[in-house]
Parts: C-alpha cells; structure tokens; sequence
C-alpha cells in the first residue's frame, strides 16, 4: 500500500486522510464545488495524486498537471481516465486557449511570491475566453503554518496577481481558505 507521501499531497491511502478525517472533507467539498461549476475541457493544476480530480465528473476530460513525477506514476496507477503530464505550473507544457475550465486548488500558495505571478499568466494563457478558473488559497491571517506553503497571501495580493488578467466573478472566505471564481480578460 502506497504510504510513500505525507498528509500534503492528498491521497485516500494516506494516514490524515481517513474517512471521516477533517483534510478528506476538506478536500471533497472544495473539489465538489469546483465540479458544479465545471464543463468541458478542464485542467487541473497541481494534480497531485489525482484524487481530488476524480470528483470532476462534469468535465468531457480532466488533464492534470504536477511537477513531481512519482505523484503523476501514482495518479496514473489510480485514475486511468485522468490524462496526466508531468509539469511547472510557472511553464504549463500545453498550448493556450484550451480549457474552459481550471481548478487550482490549494497550489497557488506552495510557490514563491514571484512565480504565483508567473502561474496567473501561464493560467491565462491556457484558459478559453469566457471560461472559468477556480482556485482556493490559504491565505495570510489565516495561516496554517504548513511547511510546504512557499508563500501565503493576502486578499489584497491575489488581487494583485490577477490584475488584467482575470476578473473576480465570485470569492468568500470559508474557514482558513479563499474560494475564488474568476474569468479571463480575453476577447
């Protein structure tokens, strides 16, 4: 049994992740709000170990990106319908305009300050006019405290991050975490 990833990469055979647990809620609300409000073709970056993209069920295809090739050989050993690619989330390897939906759950934190800005445009680059990105982010004065999180930001500075490049459609704070849904500047 895989037991090779700590509580961080969310995966239900790891330890922190029982039923019941409060990381597996978690994880299964804020991916099942993302598939409501999915459709076509979606991206979701950083996969990790595919799990919460398996709740996307409303999505003609789910691909998924992430940059640890162990994690993408354990998606690709669980979820055969997923199609998975090992890669940045700062240089997304696939061609823009395409998906018209993303899901960015809780990956936007995990790189520095500098690179979330890099991840907005690459973001944007990938995204279909008029479609849908949906993040959620930890964000600071609600810091967990979690080692692998390279930058939590505020409000303020995500804000910053989407300047010209999406729009804010809808965000709430629930808990320690932001709800964002955005659309893209493009026409």
């Amino acid at each position: 049994m895989w037991r090779g990833y700590y509580v961080e990469r969310a995966d239900p055979d790891v330890e922190g992740y029982e039923e019941d647990s409060v990381s597996r809620k978690n994880l299964e609300n804020r991916y099942k709000w993302a598939n409501s409000l999915t459709s076509g073709f979606a991206l979701d970056i950083p996969i990790g170990m595919g799990w919460g993209a398996s709740f996307l069920t409303n999505a003609k295809k789910v691909i998924g990106v992430d940059y640890s090739r162990e994690a993408i050989d354990r998606a690709s050993s669980l979820y055969s319908d997923l199609l998975l690619i090992t890669g940045d989330m700062t240089q997304i390897p696939l061609k823009g305009n395409i998906f018209h939906t993303i899901i960015c759950c809780e990956g936007y934190e995990h790189i520095i300050r500098e690179d979330q800005f890099k991840l907005i445009d690459e973001l944007y680059r990938v995204i279909s006019k008029n479609d849908l990105l949906l993040m959620t982010i930890p964000t600071k004065g609600h810091s967990t405290n979690n080692q692998f999180h390279l930058y939590e930001p505020t409000i303020k500075e995500v804000g910053e991050s989407l300047i010209n490049k999406f729009k804010v459609i809808f965000n709430e704070m629930l808990s320690d975490v932001a709800f964002f849904v955005l659309r893209p500047y493009k026409k």
